[in-house]
């Protein structure tokens, strides 16, 4: 699904079962900082299911060259203001964090270029080729400082190997190195609403903690979810959505903007399909996924549809599942012609073109 995304902070919302005996024992402030644990815990097994299968889907269609080249790391940061104050210290306890860590590694991609340089969750960073990260010193989460060592860590990527020095769980500190590898460009993040969805806004794929449990157990239904909003963010949805204007009359806007939506929609699933295959998972899965998630996920948009029913969406991943196969008869390392549609204009979606 596209949208902005506007990131006020990771939340801890997820309410955790405890067990009887231990709730009897515990005061009131340890079983609410047990739940707060328990609820952080749930929070980063998602969010390294999500960069695990995330960062192995861009680095196979950047090294298919599906994309400008960028660079990837394989990993996802955390910054201790990002959360709320009273969730803070139970960040400290379940990431094991060194003291005086505030920037620090939140998970790794287990065959990626972090993990090779021997980081590993949890490790603290002091510094960014030489400069402190900023830090969130307010009360409010705020994703403010974290953004800013993003974009550090973008800029000395630019100009060749990112330095920082690590902190591990015992204090020690050391100078890595680190080298990106070939990727497409997306960052990952783990939201923690319940809602069963996922979400891109052109360079940011965000996943929610409701979709993780949905899809606990089942890593190439969750992939799907992901090659879907990369394939967002590869086609510009979002700039292409811009690009096509929109009409002065309100009604003619809402009609315009769920057409452009669903041919959109359409896009991401038909590449998904392609991405899933090159990362090696099965492009399958999407099927699966709809199937159950479906049918208790159909509702319209009150202004217009702006995704298609779920059959027809397993329709078109049908056709295009048909297409890729038959492409990759010919030529085992066919490259999707929905790749061209990068720059396209409004135009109405059909099957893909035959694949060059």
């Amino acid at each position: 699904m596209m949208r902005r995304i506007l990131v006020a902070g990771l939340l801890a919302t997820a309410v955790v079962a405890m067990p009887q005996a231990a709730s009897a024992q515990a005061s009131p402030r340890e079983t609410a900082a047990i739940r707060a644990q328990a609820s952080l815990t749930a929070l980063r097994k998602h969010e390294e299911r999500m960069i695990a299968i995330g960062d192995r889907m861009l680095r196979a269609a950047g090294a298919a060259g599906w994309c400008d080249a960028s660079q990837s790391l394989g990993w996802t940061l955390g910054e201790l203001g990002q959360y709320p104050k009273e969730l803070r210290q139970h960040v400290r306890t379940v990431w094991n964090l060194p003291d005086g860590a505030v920037l620090f590694v939140s998970a790794v991609a287990p065959d990626g270029a972090a993990a090779r340089a021997g980081i590993r969750a949890g490790t603290g960073i002091a510094l960014l080729d030489g400069m402190q990260p900023m830090r969130n010193h307010l009360q409010e989460p705020s994703r403010h400082a974290l953004a800013n060592s993003e974009r550090l860590i973008d800029e000395a990527l630019a100009r060749g190997p990112l330095s920082i020095e690590a902190i591990d769980s015992a204090g020690v500190r050391s100078t890595i190195a680190l080298t990106g590898e070939l990727a497409c460009a997306s960052r990952f993040e783990l939201s923690a609403e319940d809602e069963e969805q996922a979400y891109a806004d052109g360079s940011l794929v965000q996943v929610t903690a409701g979709m993780g449990r949905y899809t606990d157990g089942r890593d190439d239904e969750l992939a799907g979810v992901i090659a879907h909003e990369i394939a967002h963010n590869m086609l510009r949805h979002i700039p292409r959505s811009q690009e096509a204007g929109t009409p002065n009359d309100y009604r003619r806007y809402l009609g315009r903007y769920a057409r452009i939506s669903r041919k959109m929609e359409e896009e991401a699933d038909r590449l998904a399909v392609w991405l899933l295959a090159v990362a090696g998972y099965d492009p399958e899965a999407p099927l699966r996924f709809w199937q159950r998630f479906g049918p208790n996920n159909d509702s319209a948009h009150p202004f217009g549809r702006l995704h298609d029913p779920w059959r027809t969406r397993v329709a078109s991943i049908q056709d295009e599942l048909a297409i890729m196969r038959a492409a990759k008869a010919v030529d085992p390392d066919a490259r999707p012609a929905l790749l061209e549609q990068r720059n396209a204009d409004d135009t109405p979606v059909g099957p893909s073109p035959a694949p060059r």
